[in-house]
């Protein structure tokens, strides 16, 4: 068993012993579990704006990661974060930000494509409809919760925000300076976003005007109004941190955070937190961040969690627990929202690619020739799915509604698959028939209309099918620039385990 725990800490601190490197079977008991634990030193600053922190810092060299044709390529370097505030942009561990004035990227309107009827529909840059507050409409209050998703465009190094209701990309915003290289994003409560960058960093970007930050002195919010108004790094007023972080991160994972009223589950939450996690040699730190100023308030070296690429997805429970898994082999991690208590489970199948945690707080890891896992915490067990042969493809990213996981396929037959969370059976696959001309899917993720959006990196130079399971029809929105996530990319995932 190894033990380590590290809180608030300016230097990383590293207890280790000898631990079990065994394997489980398919149904297991918690035998294999690795726990970590430590001593702590309380930082009387947490929480306020911004003291300066320090991550552990570590060289990294080059690595290229592949998946049925995607390749992720990182190149590490040695790292010291410090704190700086710019005048646009609250860097947290970045110096050498800059006021810049505003700027444009390349990009095209965004085209919206029945993949029945072929009809296709010219988007725009103009937002229409209610904005999205993320608030639950069953409260009463009338706004459509998680009307966004956040897609990273990963080569050209921002984050694209479509309305899922009209199809249309409303905003692109750049995550970092040059070389971010975004992947992750997680929705939070309030509709708001975090994006990891594979560099080394992650960024906080304000859903509407309301939660964005004037800055510049000018009249109004200074931010992007669609794919074609792209703002300069430290620009964008909605762009309202930047964390620096190890080399080849990856997770995001908001809290759901406290509710304001604890008796009235339709009062809104406040203190919402926001989980990631970064790779050192052989193991992995996993960091807690205020949600408000992206100052890393606590922190825990995971052992043995970095194969290669670290913890590769990330998501929370009913607990606002963080769960991931680390690259191929595994293992699971688990570390506790409460205390930083981290534990990591062998895999039974050491296949990991695709991660998420379903309504009931169990863990699904997705890998290669149809390996399918899932790991339940209240009776610490593995139950391995059923999929057919015809259906040995690669799982990548993955999302839960009503029950039924939806999972992005790699590999032919690439396309959707559904699953069922309880009996872990297979229910259908959806492929090039429906999906036309499906290449390189990465993510699934659902919409708050119960819409599945399967990222595509590949076709017509990225985009996403938009799956509608009641009329078994796709539309295609195209217009996205090798568009690589895996993640909760709506919200949704994280209403499925917040407090009801």
């Amino acid at each position: 068993m190894r033990l380590v725990r590290l809180t608030s800490l300016a230097l990383p601190l590293v207890f280790t012993a000898c631990g079990d490197n065994g394997t489980t079977p398919t149904t297991s008991d918690a035998s294999g579990t690795t726990q970590a634990t430590g001593t702590a030193t309380e930082d009387p600053t947490a929480g306020t704006t911004p003291p300066t922190s320090t991550s552990p810092t570590t060289g990294m060299g080059g690595m290229t990661e592949t998946g049925g044709g995607a390749t992720e390529a990182m190149t590490g370097s040695t790292t010291a974060p410090s704190t700086t505030t710019t005048g646009e942009v609250t860097t947290t561990g970045v110096t050498g930000a800059t006021t810049t004035s505003e700027g444009t990227t390349g990009g095209t309107t965004s085209g919206v494509i029945d993949t029945t009827s072929g009809t296709t529909t010219g988007a725009t840059d103009t937002t229409t409809g209610d904005p999205d507050t993320g608030v639950d409409t069953e409260c009463g209050f009338g706004d459509i919760e998680f009307s966004f998703i956040w897609i990273s465009n990963s080569p050209e190094g921002t984050v694209s925000k479509i309305d899922t209701e009209t199809l249309i990309e409303v905003a692109r915003y750049r995550t970092g300076d040059v070389g971010a290289d975004p992947s992750r994003t997680s929705v939070n409560l309030k509709g708001d976003v975090a994006v990891t960058n594979r560099d080394g960093s992650i960024t906080k970007i304000g859903a509407v005007e309301d939660h964005c930050k004037e800055k510049n002195g000018q009249p109004g919010i200074q931010t992007s109004t669609g794919p074609n108004n792209v703002l300069a790094w430290g620009a964008d007023e909605c762009v309202l941190w930047n964390t620096t972080l190890l080399p080849a991160s990856r997770p995001a994972a908001w809290t759901s955070g406290d509710l304001i009223d604890p008796q009235n589950p339709c009062s809104g939450f406040t203190g919402e937190k926001v989980w990631t996690s970064g790779p050192t040699g052989s193991d992995a730190f996993v960091y807690l961040l205020d949600g408000e100023t992206g100052q890393i308030l606590d922190q825990v070296l995971v052992p043995g969690a970095n194969g290669g690429l670290g913890i590769y997805g990330g998501a929370v429970d009913q607990n606002n627990d963080f769960w991931g898994v680390t690259y191929s082999a595994g293992p699971l991690v688990h570390v506790s929202y409460d205390n930083m208590m981290a534990e990591t489970i062998p895999l039974p199948i050491g296949s990991a690619y695709g991660f998420t945690v379903d309504a009931k707080g169990r863990s699904w890891v997705g890998g290669w020739d149809g390996n399918l896992q899932r790991y339940d915490p209240m009776t610490k067990t593995w139950t391995k799915a059923t999929i057919p042969a015809q259906y040995q493809v690669l799982s990548r990213g993955m999302n839960d509604t009503n029950g039924e996981l939806w999972i992005a396929a790699l590999f032919e037959p690439q396309g959707l698959m559904r699953v069922d969370t309880d009996t872990a059976n297979f229910i259908e696959h959806i492929g090039a028939a429906t999906l036309v001309g499906i290449q390189e899917p990465t993510g699934a993720s659902v919409d708050v209309q119960g819409k599945v959006w399967l990222v595509d990196q590949s076709k017509d130079g990225g985009g996403a099918f938009v799956y509608d399971p009641g009329t078994k029809k796709a539309t295609w929105v195209g217009g996205l620039n090798g568009p690589y996530t895996y993640s909760d990319m709506t919200g949704y995932a994280l209403k499925n385990v917040a407090p009801q």
